[in-house]
């Protein structure tokens, strides 16, 4: 699957971070990302929302 985290502004990130686990049968993920001295994590189901989380913080990030 092709995820957001290849798109901008993800992909101007660096996952310094990526761990997965399992939670009662369910795959769950931890990532941390960052850029310019900034951080943005996230944690919970592997997802798409995962991810969209994600890309929501980084356009929060490069806002002014």
């Amino acid at each position: 699957m092709d995820g957001l985290w290849n798109q901008p502004p993800l992909n101007e990130w660096a996952i310094v971070g990526m761990n997965h686990y399992h939670v009662n049968g369910e795959r769950r993920l931890f990532v941390e990302m960052v850029k310019g001295g900034q951080c943005i994590k996230e944690e919970g189901p592997d997802d798409q929302y995962l991810w969209n989380r994600l890309w929501h913080k980084a356009n929060e990030q490069v806002r002014p």
